[in-house]
């Protein structure tokens, strides 16, 4: 029997949707690690790594994990599900996996080739079924996704439920407009402050508990959300309102939101804006806690997969009203 695999459209952190659907293939980051034709166990996948993407011991078995997937795992004929904001594509594989030189400057080298249903036409995001819904809220590149029977089911019918060829998804273009106004400051009512309470009531969805912090800016470090999850897992949460000519999220905010950090804490940062390489670098350094990032366009990706769940009130605080028109 088939499986059925999501694989994110952010090869290397960039968006690549389009490609993915012009070029009828999936991809995944990783650049500068060379062909994995060779893999047969991920210890072979730890190898490849080498020094090229220094991480933490979680950091280093997710990257594993999802290379491993991509590589080994997923078989010909398997269904393809690739989110996309709030809408869902569905295709099949086609080959088995492949590297392609020329990408790896670009961050796609690791490929696969795939067919897209109902005429490469994004399936909403709303009508899967459950426990489709809730497995896509993995934060994983590549991971499988259950039951295999309500993806095929989505696929063989509910070809009505479909977007038609050339009819643009309504949120489309205001996704764009939105993030262009929440980097420029001009979403009103939403600044540094309310952007806190933004992102926490989105993050909520993901991490139930999720609350603000009284903290305030030290050497001592920062946490501006902060929740326990089931098994002691505290998630610290750091807000960064960044307007594009502050630039990118530096190591600095990294340091101090690890500085906030105990041992086996899992942290995030949420920017506004953009995430430099530096930050990243700094991140991938720290060996027993891990910190992940959100930036403006995933941001915004979250906001509009979980616009139907958000009350009206809760929306005055994102900037939006409930017919989706910015304040």
């Amino acid at each position: 029997m088939c499986r059925a695999w999501v694989v994110r459209p952010y090869p290397h952190g960039i968006y690549r949707m389009q490609e993915f659907l012009d070029e009828n293939m999936i991809a995944i980051g990783w650049p500068g690690i060379g062909d994995l034709s060779f893999v047969r166990t991920r210890d072979d996948i730890e190898q490849a790594l080498g020094t090229e993407y220094q991480s933490s011991p979680k950091q280093l078995g997710q990257a594993k994990g999802n290379l491993f997937r991509f590589v080994r795992e997923i078989e010909l004929d398997d269904y393809v599900v690739v989110p996309d904001g709030g809408d869902v594509y569905f295709g099949s594989v086609t080959s088995d996996y492949k590297y392609v030189a020329e990408n790896d400057e670009q961050g796609f080298p690791h490929q696969r080739s795939a067919i897209w249903f109902h005429e490469k036409s994004p399936f909403p995001r709303q009508h899967l079924t459950g426990l489709n819904w809730n497995t896509l809220k993995g934060k994983l590149s590549v991971f499988e996704i259950r039951p295999v029977e309500d993806v095929r089911d989505t696929v063989e019918n509910k070809s009505h439920l479909f977007i038609s060829p050339g009819n643009d998804r309504p949120n489309t273009e205001l996704k764009k407009v939105y993030l262009s106004s929440l980097q420029r400051g001009s979403l009103r009512g939403v600044n540094s402050n309310t952007f806190e309470y933004a992102v926490c009531e989105l993050l909520s969805k993901y991490y139930p508990g999720l609350r603000r912090l009284s903290t305030t800016n030290s050497s001592e470090g920062d946490t501006d959300l902060m929740t326990e999850l089931p098994g002691n897992v505290i998630v610290r949460v750091q807000v960064k309102h960044f307007y594009p000519k502050e630039g990118d999220l530096r190591p600095q905010d990294v340091e101090q939101l690890a500085a906030s950090m105990d041992l086996g804490d899992h942290g995030i940062i949420v920017t506004s804006g953009t995430i430099g390489p530096e930050a990243k670098n700094r991140a991938s350094r720290y060996e027993n806690i891990n910190i992940d990032f959100i930036d403006g366009d995933q941001f915004v990706d979250l906001l509009f997969e979980n616009i139907n769940e958000i009350d009206d009130n809760s929306l005055h605080v994102f900037g939006l009203t409930r017919t989706l028109r910015m304040i």
